[in-house]
């Protein structure tokens, strides 16, 4: 029997990968979500294929990827902030820039993603110097100094936060006590405009589609003693400021904001804050905001997902990374869109305070405690490991934390680990 063609082509095209690039943090959409198709379920006896390792400084600093080119952050100890520029097929330097170092930040190392443009790079070091990289002469086009131009104050671990490109527009985070968030002229860092205080941060801004247009979100810390933050929305073109709310705090935020559906928003974090789940409803020009529900529960450093109306989180934080008994409540967690947790794999495994990506219909989860990649089918009747590797080679008989924090990327079928002081180039795609 003959297959019509148009029938044929369908099947063709199903089985074709789809591949695409990772230019800056949390990857296309900052959501840690990727489009990619054509991954692996399953490893090997011997793990994923390891393309190529690179040795780097003792950092935290992510991967940005785009077409052939891997950039990643580096930082030699009190002599130099490095942006480095990799051959994504081998992880040979193809260039650097290098910048002398202004000191040195509590944990030691390089921090953020670098953010990636046809023609340039921008990257903050942790002692918040923004700089344009032209990706042609390797030269920086400008800098700016945030505590310098806007007495701004460095964030306790030092400025970690990506910078962000939203058209013609680079905002970036000062956190003085006049400015909070500043939208710079990208090609130029002129300013375009400014923001009144927010407080402190360790969470970056990110794009959000609500009401209809575009807004830059940001969580925020004003007072810890009184237990109050902020989570605030900006117009990127001018900065105006399109709603705020003191519904959430958290005492030190990392995670950026997940938007669920339309017209709400989750808000997580650590140091046992827990996480909310807002509304949002706009009326003409107005925002209202409310709480919906909360929980004890929240992910210290990464942010949610939601995938087929759950949400799913590691629920790892300080207090039950310590406590044996706290662990064991801990893990991946997997919660219903009104608050209820169906389930969460506690202390096996654990997970610590790794990161994640969603692709292919799978969570690639990068153990923050040993380094351990597995890959698990997001489903709310349990927990399902598809498959786990020791791709680090780290000594699972010892209960320890390497502090692999670092956000993975993922493109064109490779996935990008750091370890600290190594950045693994692992093959995820089928052959």
């Amino acid at each position: 029997m003959k297959i019509p063609f148009h029938l044929a082509l369908a099947a063709i095209l199903t089985l074709v990968a789809v591949a695409e690039d990772w230019p800056h943090f949390l990857g296309p959409s900052r959501n840690a979500v990727s489009g990619e198709t054509g991954l692996v379920r399953s490893f090997p006896d011997g793990g994923p294929p390891v393309v190529w390792e690179k040795e780097l400084e003792v950092g935290f600093g992510g991967c940005a990827v785009v077409g052939d080119e891997v950039f990643v952050v580096d930082r030699v100890r009190s002599e130099s902030d490095l942006l480095l520029c990799l051959d994504a097929a081998t992880g040979k330097e193809k260039w650097r820039f290098e910048n002398p170092a202004e000191g040195e930040p509590p944990f030691p190392g390089s921090r953020s993603v670098p953010t990636v443009e046809e023609g340039a790079v921008y990257f903050i070091n942790a002692f918040g110097r923004v700089f344009r990289i032209d990706r042609k002469t390797h030269k920086a086009a400008w800098d700016v100094k945030l505590d310098e131009r806007y007495d701004g104050a460095t964030p306790k671990w030092g400025w970690a936060q990506p910078a962000l490109v939203v058209g013609d527009v680079l905002v970036v985070t000062p956190f003085g006590e006049k400015v909070g968030t500043v939208g710079l002229d990208k090609m130029t860092g002129e300013e375009r405009w400014k923001s009144g205080p927010i407080g402190d941060s360790h969470s970056a801004p990110t794009v959000l589609e609500i009401g209809g247009e575009k807004q830059v979100v940001i969580v925020s810390v004003t007072d810890q003693d009184a237990k109050a933050g902020l989570v605030t929305s900006y117009r990127p073109a001018d900065g105006t400021v399109l709603w705020q709310t003191g519904l959430y705090y958290n005492k030190i935020p990392i995670p950026v904001v997940t938007q669920v559906g339309k017209d709400r928003i989750f808000v997580t974090g650590g140091y046992d804050c827990g996480s909310k789940m807002l509304g949002i409803r706009r009326s003409d020009d107005a925002y209202e905001l409310t709480e919906l529900w909360s929980a004890d529960k929240g992910s210290q450093i990464h942010p949610a997902f939601v995938i087929d109306d759950h949400l799913y989180f590691l629920a790892n934080e300080n207090s039950n990374h310590k406590v044996k008994s706290r662990r064991q409540t801990g893990g991946l967690s997997c919660w219903t869109l009104d608050g209820e947790e169906l389930w969460n794999t506690g202390d096996e495994p654990f997970m610590g305070r790794g990161g994640m990506i969603h692709a292919d219909g799978m969570l690639i989860i990068q153990d923050g405690e040993s380094g351990v990649l597995r890959l698990v089918y997001p489903s709310p009747e349990g927990f399902r490991l598809l498959a786990e590797a020791n791709v680090f080679g780290s000594d699972l008989r010892k209960r320890f934390d390497l502090k692999y924090w670092t956000p993975p990327a993922l493109s064109d079928g490779r996935l990008y680990l750091r370890g600290q002081d190594r950045l693994l180039c692992v093959d995820l795609r089928t052959k």
